[in-house]
């Protein structure tokens, strides 16, 4: 299927392949009981009785076709000409926080997110003059990793596979680039636990071991949809204490991300992956949250 749209993006415009991703996100929907599951329960964890049953169950399912957007926008990345992806930024918050972060030399940790399309957030970056080295995951279809891979550095980024990290990672800084980093999911057994939305969540520590020992800035940067194909790119602070070292002090830069992220999500949770099991790793003692 992926392959078939990839097909019809060369030919079609963005606006006659909307109705086929409306009706893959209710195949799947139907298809697909544990993403529904996993995504209800992420939002009665984060919202508890803020949302009713109904809330959540509209609030999941826009979530899943927020997804499958920014899919498909991705899609039209491997044909369009940079300068057309650029444009589908149509309003910029904060670039002169990213500007002021670079003439201190140390570079930046540009912590992502799965929110909006975190694809874009990072071509604007280049597309727009800043050099930008994103760490990125291998997927376990080779040809999803092979395509990823390749339309990003079509677009300028380079790429950083999470099983080669360490050095590449610290050139980045050294060169003075933006290190993407998406931080938002699941740190596993080795993450530290750290408020998301009133809960402990496992974080991934990199960004705050990477922020207390080269004291890079720390920028949110993050591509907010304001509907299919057209974006608003935002740019915000970190605001943490950097002091000490060990857990402790980690937690803290930790906390402050985490605390941007959820600040980030409540703006538009529709645009953020709730289908990922966000809570799955609990501190030692407490039951399964799923």
């Amino acid at each position: 299927m992926t392959r078939f749209i990839i097909f019809l993006a060369r030919f079609l415009p963005p606006w006659a392949t909307l109705p086929i991703v409306r009706l893959l996100t209710a195949l799947a929907w139907r298809l697909h009981p544990i993403l529904r599951r996993s995504a209800l329960r992420n939002l009665e964890l984060a919202f508890g009785d803020e949302l009713s049953e109904a809330q959540r169950e509209r609030l999941a399912y826009k979530s899943a076709h927020q997804m499958a957007l920014t899919a498909l926008e991705f899609i039209y990345f491997i044909h369009w000409s940079p300068e057309r992806v650029r444009n589908l930024v149509k309003e910029v918050e904060g670039w002169e926080l990213l500007e002021d972060a670079l003439k201190q030399g140390k570079g930046v940790l540009g912590l992502a997110m799965h929110f909006g399309n975190w694809e874009l957030s990072g071509a604007y970056l280049t597309l727009s003059g800043v050099a930008l080295a994103a760490v990125g995951k291998e997927q376990r279809d080779d040809f999803f990793t092979e395509l990823a891979f390749f339309t990003r550095q079509r677009l300028g980024i380079e790429n950083i596979a999470s099983g080669k990290m360490g050095s590449a990672m610290l050139r980045a800084l050294r060169e003075n680039k933006v290190l993407g980093l998406l931080s938002d999911q699941n740190g596993g057994v080795d993450g530290a636990f750290v408020p998301l939305f009133g809960l402990p969540a496992s974080t991934v520590r990199g960004p705050a071991v990477l922020h207390l020992k080269f004291r890079p800035p720390m920028l949110l940067i993050v591509a907010k949809r304001l509907k299919p194909f057209s974006f608003r790119f935002i740019v915000r602070p970190v605001e943490c204490e950097v002091s000490g070292k060990g857990e402790e002090a980690e937690k803290r830069v930790l906390t402050a991300m985490n605390r941007v992220y959820e600040e980030t999500i409540r703006e538009a949770p529709e645009q953020w992956l709730w289908m990922h099991r966000r809570w799955k790793t609990r501190p030692p003692g407490e039951e399964p949250v799923y």
